[in-house]
């Protein structure tokens, strides 16, 4: 699977480590909890973003369903520890849960295309809100809560490994063969299943692993949280930022959910105080302003244009006669 991945894609995978376990090790090292609380809700945002990413930034499949994926995560982790699971184990079915729900989305809509994906997702969220909230065991409208009292430091350890774990899958996934087969479906999905590419199972793949991670990013959420609504957990806000992340930052690249998920929390913070509604108006207007703009997103037009800067230093570097 390995096959193919760069050194510069093992730099990034790296880096990308390098810099998740300095974030996970701040509650150590005497940093104030207000800027946790930043660092962390920045590696809740991306953590999203890169599931949503793999999945509709790679196959260009745009999803509304993550907030919902990342819900089932929340609200099997609480329900499976109420229940006396290890946290471990209780982990493991916040996954497998978005997992199946991935699968029962994926094989009744992803022979669609377009428009109809987009649709069939954004059912499945408000589908979701409706069932929780006639769900006895899941506490009903009134939601429920973590009966047991974990470690301040948990989640936010934990946070940091989705964050830099759904980095580290993009990279890796990018630089594969299966990477190419998915830029191939994105660039035309006619054309690469005529060539053998059998994109609808390729897709239903990448959307599990994209659930994957959604679930487990929702689930530590709901450790963070301990106490879920299903109002709240599973409102359209959080898909759309999902979504959003990645659009505005770049989407299909690993750099673009970070830049965005930095610039999303910078602008939800700013607004705390003074609007605190507003934010995501401001975030829907600049995801416009780069639709229109920047279509690629803001790090691929930085990239272009740090290329661009550095090409005609290289050119004139060349030009000149040796000594």
């Amino acid at each position: 699977m390995l096959k193919g991945v760069t050194e510069r894609s093992l730099l990034g995978v790296a880096a990308t480590l390098a810099v998740a376990a300095l974030a996970a090790a701040l509650p150590w090292l005497g940093v104030s909890s207000y800027v946790r609380t930043l660092v962390y809700y920045t590696a809740y945002f991306l953590a999203l973003g890169q599931a949503w990413n793999l999945m509709s930034g790679l196959t260009g499949y745009v999803s509304f369903a993550h907030g919902a994926l990342a819900g089932i995560g929340a609200y099997a982790v609480v329900i499976a520890m109420n229940a006396d699971l290890p946290l471990w184990l209780a982990l493991i079915c916040a996954i497998g849960a978005s997992v199946l729900a991935s699968l029962v989305i994926g094989m009744t809509s992803l022979r669609l295309r377009g428009i109809a994906f987009t649709f069939a997702t954004l059912f499945f969220q408000e589908l979701v809100l409706l069932v929780v909230r006639k769900l006895s065991f899941a506490g009903g409208p009134g939601g429920i809560v973590l009966q047991e009292i974990l470690p301040i430091w948990l989640p936010h350890v934990l946070m940091m490994a989705a964050a830099g774990g759904a980095t580290v899958i993009l990279l890796l996934i990018k630089r594969t063969r299966l990477g190419v087969r998915v830029l191939a479906i994105k660039d035309d999905e006619t054309a690469a299943t005529a060539l053998g590419i059998d994109a609808t199972r390729l897709k239903l793949a990448l959307f599990a692993v994209s659930a994957g991670i959604a679930g487990f990013t929702g689930a530590v959420h709901g450790l963070f949280a301990s106490s879920l609504f299903p109002n709240v957990v599973f409102a359209i806000d959080l898909s759309i930022v999902a979504l959003a992340v990645p659009l505005i930052g770049g989407a299909g690249t690993a750099m673009g959910p970070v830049a965005g998920a930095l610039l999303y929390v910078v602008i939800r913070e700013a607004l705390q105080v003074i609007a605190p509604g507003l934010h995501l108006t401001i975030v829907g207007l600049l995801l416009l302003a780069v639709i229109l703009f920047m279509r690629d997103g803001i790090v691929p037009v930085l990239a272009r244009q740090w290329a661009r800067g550095k090409a005609p230093a290289r050119t004139a570097a060349a030009g000149e006669p040796g000594i």
